[in-house]
């Protein structure tokens, strides 16, 4: 049997992912991961909760260390050396259930990057999206890492993405188009495949899922190498199909609610984290301001208000400005060094131009050659056209066919040719 370990988050779709694994004949394990950030029981609850799963949970505990190296705690099945995480005992619950052994990863030092560049980068004015970097330098790397060292074949997420290869995209595509009636003037402009789309047929191909739940937008900064060999288990189907094969496998997790946005903030928490982060880290973070708060202005500069911190805004932003203006108007620009916001109307978020910097590809693009495809520049945001240019030293500059809207600096630009995921970097302008 071919070995495959599993990121187990305790969620439905993780545990729906180990279980369908399984029932294919995969020698499974799952791996969860372990932050200081996690909401935890305490010792005597950890106790408890160990002690009724039994040898049944199969558990063992890994020790990571900034640099990516691990080793493997010795402890008691009464004296965990932490605390257990309540996801952790969520994971545990299933992965006993279905007879699959379970490895908590203290991933807390290495995860701690994570926190810390996503708190930096607010307070740089930017507004950063942890899951992406978090996926690229945690799931798919330290825990992919661990996952080959420990004899896996392949790795597998609960990701709602599709993976496949070039070939059978093609095919796919060109059914597709067909069917569509391209050549008659309908989405003409991506009637077939480029050249450099068809290199390497046996190659993989990351496919948006069909999910509404899609998730690939995640997956930009990616290395290709660990994509070639993950598997992604519920990538093509519904959520609510996910939860029917949970419910009907008896899994404990089939109704529990989805994931919050940012796993690591408890919802409606943000600015209360990142600035307990900052207070904590304030030695590491460098010049991070303890006063951010500062005057709302106009576009032409006029002093509008007061606001209490500019780390509570994004640019787009309309609600929660904490003043009345009497209007509608929305965030246009923060400045860090004045701490001054300025505010306008929607139409002045207008842009036609984004830059973005370390950029990731999973195909070999044509270096400083202008190409067509679609853009995302947030997750839940609808693509839209646009000419891009990228260049060797991982900088793109990508030219909208229509206005994008709320454009901001630190999140991702992700470009995709119809379903199929290029890659994409982090905006900066």
């Amino acid at each position: 049997m071919k070995k495959v370990m599993t990121a187990t988050s305790g969620g439905v779709d993780s545990g729906v992912s180990a279980l369908l694994l399984k029932e294919k004949g995969f020698d499974v394990s799952g791996l969860f991961m372990r932050h200081r950030y996690q909401r935890t029981f305490d010792f005597a609850k950890s106790r408890t909760i160990l002690q009724r799963l039994g040898e049944k949970a199969q558990l063992r505990v890994l020790s990571t260390t900034k640099d990516g190296s691990f080793t493997e705690l010795s402890w008691r099945r009464n004296d965990l050396p932490f605390c257990l995480p309540v996801d952790a005992a969520s994971a545990m619950e299933v992965a006993s259930s279905i007879s699959v052994d379970l490895t908590i990863v203290d991933v807390d030092a290495p995860f701690s990057t994570v926190v810390e560049d996503f708190v930096n980068r607010y307070y740089s004015a930017q507004t950063p999206n942890p899951c992406v970097l978090c996926n690229r330098v945690i799931k798919f790397g330290l825990l992919w890492d661990i996952a080959q060292a420990l004899g896996a074949h392949y790795f597998a997420t609960g990701h709602y993405v599709q993976i496949d290869s070039v070939g059978a995209w093609l095919e796919r595509t060109e059914k597709q188009l067909l069917k569509e009636g391209v050549g008659t003037g309908i989405d003409s402009e991506f009637n077939e495949p480029p050249e450099w789309l068809r290199k390497d047929v046996d190659s993989i191909c990351v496919q948006r899922s069909s999910s509404p739940k899609d998730q690939s937008y995640f997956l930009c900064r990616v290395k290709k190498s660990a994509l070639e060999r993950t598997l992604f288990p519920v990538g093509s189907y519904q959520k609510s199909y996910v939860r029917e094969i949970a419910t009907k496998k008896q899994l404990l997790v089939a109704n529990r609610g989805d994931s919050q946005e940012i796993c690591f903030i408890p919802d409606q928490e943000r600015v209360d984290f990142i600035r307990r982060v900052r207070d904590s880290l304030s030695e590491r973070l460098g010049d991070v301001p303890t006063d951010t708060s500062g005057s709302f202005l106009s576009l032409d500069g006029r002093e509008l208000g007061r606001h209490s911190g500019y780390e509570r805004f994004t640019i787009g932003q309309r609600k929660g400005l904490g003043v009345g203006f009497g209007e509608r108007v929305f965030v246009q620009k923060i400045n860090p060094e004045l701490k001054t916001v300025t505010l306008g109307p929607y139409e002045a978020l207008a842009v036609h131009e984004i830059h973005a910097v370390d950029a990731n590809w999973l195909v070999d693009l044509p270096l400083d050659e202008p190409f067509r495809c679609c853009i995302k520049v947030r997750y839940r945001n609808e693509g839209v056209l646009a000419t891009v240019r990228v260049f060797s030293d991982g900088t793109l500059v990508a030219i909208t066919d229509a206005p994008c809207y709320g454009v901001a600096p630190g999140q991702a630009l992700v470009c995709y040719w119809r379903d199929r995921l290029l890659g994409g970097g982090t905006i900066v302008c």
